[in-house]
């Protein structure tokens, strides 16, 4: 019996993987002792190196034809095509090797995938759609820039150089430099930086923040623990800062320490005191090194003149200074003596002996009280340069008092590094402690405060 041979379809072009690099690893890291961090993922952000080959077009095929009852071929579909072009991102390039197509990694980095159009491309920031949390991703340790579009779980940690952050952050973002920039809220989590600038464009709550060898912005701070070379805020309640400058717009309830301070306003909060401290560095140590140099200074030039002194009392004397015009004269051959002249000069010699032996002692020893004494004044002068760095003047300018606000002075060892290099706890604790022993600078309860330690 005759059938009609219905045609078969081509089969699609399709991309296939050909790296293993591509697949990200979610087993627990194994540490160096054997065991296993069940809360770090083994490879959450694959890397390749640069001419690895990514993907593999497959092309498509034409088809089988069919036949009708008659025997007239019937044409058959081809499979649909694809352009290994539209998966090319950057860092990426297509090659074509033995009649296939592949993509291949143009440079060295790390592989990120855009879920919508499918692009494949290769660079050296990581980025994160998922957030960070115990199912997506664990604690991260990263070797390159980060992007990260989703939050930042509680008691999760980030750690790497240059972040951006989109989400909100609950948990710990540690960075070894460059700028972390939290586009959103900080919430009961930390940033540290080590040397670099933490920008926060939301709210940070109950939090901490510590650059310590940059600055920090934040658009509203809540109870926060905030250190760094200077900080800046837009609105700030309840937090200890600590920093060289310090600049608010309006400060309650705070403990503030700095070295310049200037804010908008400031008062107490919900019976929270407004506190204000000028950070002075303590010199004490400098003082007691130029007063001891100038003491010696002064006991090295009194011996010198002491000895110029006896020296020129010796001198003038008139045996000595017969004796020493006569033997002048005798050094340059100016005068021949007899031998009765000799035997005088010889005796007037032997009786002005003890004299010129003093005038030689005494010479001496003005030569090494002068040496000293240049010595003395140099370093003299090297102590007060070093203490004139030290000692820089503090400010404090607060354009609207609402409310009583205490200035009192906090001095600092400049030896042991900046101040703000303290832990969170010890600053909190620095601040809050009402321990202090000296009164306030200044008391306001209204108006403008305006103080300088160099008045």
């Amino acid at each position: 019996m005759a059938r009609r041979l219905d045609p078969v379809r081509g089969r699609d072009a399709a991309i296939v993987e050909v790296s293993e690099d591509l697949h990200r690893s979610n087993a627990p890291r194994e540490l160096g002792n054997g065991r296993f961090d069940l809360h770090t993922f083994e490879n959450r952000f694959p890397q390749v190196k640069a001419g690895v080959r990514l993907l593999r077009k497959e092309p498509r095929t034409m088809g089988t034809p069919g036949f009708t009852l008659c025997g007239m071929p019937v044409e058959a579909e081809a499979g649909s095509d694809i352009a290994l072009a539209g998966v090319a991102g950057e860092g990426t390039m297509v090659e074509q090797v033995d009649d296939h197509d592949y993509l291949v990694a143009a440079v060295e980095g790390f592989v990120n995938v855009d879920r919508k159009s499918g692009r494949v491309s290769i660079g050296p920031k990581i980025i994160g759609r998922d957030g960070v949390s115990a199912r997506t991703t664990g604690n991260l340790e990263l070797h390159g820039e980060y992007e990260e579009f989703g939050d930042v779980q509680e008691n999760r940690v980030v750690a790497g150089g240059g972040m951006t952050i989109h989400g909100d952050v609950f948990g710990r973002i540690a960075s070894r430099g460059g700028t972390v920039h939290l586009k959103r809220n900080l919430m009961g989590g930390t940033v540290v930086n080590a040397a670099g600038a933490i920008r926060v464009g939301g709210v940070a709550s109950n939090a901490v923040l510590q650059a310590k060898g940059g600055e920090v912005r934040v658009r509203k701070a809540q109870n926060c623990v905030i250190s760094a070379a200077r900080v800046m805020i837009g609105e700030a309640s309840n937090c200890e800062i600590l920093a060289d400058e310090v600049e608010i717009g309006i400060a309650s309830g705070c403990a503030i320490a700095g070295r310049n301070i200037v804010l908008g306003g400031a008062g107490p909060r919900k019976g929270t005191e407004m506190l204000l401290f000028a950070l002075l560095p303590d010199t004490r140590r400098h003082d007691e090194a130029i007063a001891d140099l100038a003491a010696r200074a002064g006991k090295a030039e009194a011996e010198a003149s002491a000895c110029g002194s006896a020296s020129q009392a010796i001198a003038s004397r008139d045996d000595v200074r017969s004796y020493l015009a006569l033997s002048a004269h005798v050094r340059a051959k100016q005068v021949t003596l007899t031998g009765t002249q000799q035997v005088l000069y010889n005796r007037m010699a032997k009786k002005v002996g003890p004299a010129l032996t003093e005038l030689a002692r005494l010479s001496l020893a003005g030569n090494a009280a002068r040496v000293q004494h240049a010595r003395l004044q140099a370093q003299l002068a090297t102590a007060r340069q070093c203490r004139s760095e030290i000692a820089i003047a503090a400010t404090c300018r607060v354009k609207r008092v609402d409310g009583d606000t205490v200035l009192r002075t906090m001095l600092y060892h400049p030896d042991a590094g900046p101040p703000y290099g303290l832990a969170p706890k010890e600053i909190k604790g620095h601040l809050r402690a009402g321990s202090w022993s000296h009164v306030p600078v200044l008391h306001a309860a209204d108006g403008v405060l305006d103080w300088s330690s160099a008045q």
